[in-house]
């Protein structure tokens, strides 16, 4: 079996692919406009995000924030405005049901193995332990995995993508404290642009220094 190490998830310094810089503005969101037959989700929407700002989408159930992240991914029709993702943005989405686009045959390390490039592949034993996969639990298919550990190993195969604008639709769903802790600590330090639905304000006081709220239609974009 492949030996992983335990390690202090808190302490380590892993070092994931680096990414292009991307232009100043990797999003901005102009007079955006978007409803479903005669409901109408948001209208004049505007946003600006600016490279390196780490920013939470926050808004009651229902009032369109995943559709404003799936408006700024492309995957959907707006009915008016633009959404423009600027020079160089490469972009790593971690969607609500991101644990479930797993290959349930493979293997915890055949998921990380296949991705892995470069000199993160010298790494995969400690990348694993920092993520809490132990010993033989890398040689557990994802199909036996509990929701919280397939969405760890979601998480780690989103972050060795040479990215540099996160997208993530309610990451801290389904992960544990010490988890949610490690993430915080990562994206606190991190150079990286992050635009982030949740509804976990401690985790977005620790994260965010930008507040995008969504309410009944309209966006306030708060430093």
């Amino acid at each position: 079996p492949i030996e992983v190490d335990e390690v202090d998830n808190s302490a380590l310094k892993l070092k994931f692919p680096p990414s292009v810089r991307s232009g100043q503005y990797p999003v901005i969101v102009k007079d955006l406009e978007k409803s479903y037959g005669e409901h109408l989700i948001f209208k004049d929407a505007n946003i600006v995000i600016e490279r390196g700002d780490k920013v939470a989408f926050v808004g009651k159930n229902g009032e369109g924030k995943s559709t404003m992240i799936k408006a700024i991914m492309k995957e959907i029709e707006i009915n008016g405005g633009s959404v423009e993702v600027g020079h160089n943005a490469q972009i790593g989405y971690f969607a609500q049901n991101q644990a479930a686009l797993l290959d349930e045959n493979g293997t915890i390390f055949e998921t990380i193995d296949r991705i892995a490039v470069g000199d993160v592949r010298t790494q995969i034993k400690n990348i694993l332990g920092a993520f809490m996969f132990h010993g033989d639990d890398v040689q557990k298919k994802v199909k036996v995995l509990s929701g919280g550990e397939k969405t760890r190993l979601a998480m780690i195969k989103l972050l060795l993508e040479p990215v540099n604008l996160l997208i993530l639709d309610e990451p801290t769903n389904h992960l544990d404290l010490e988890m949610i802790e490690w993430l915080e600590s990562y994206f606190a330090k991190e150079n990286i642009t992050l635009f982030m639905v949740t509804h976990d304000r401690f985790f977005l006081e620790r994260v965010c220094n930008e507040i995008i709220e969504l309410d009944n239609g309209k966006i306030y974009q708060y430093k």
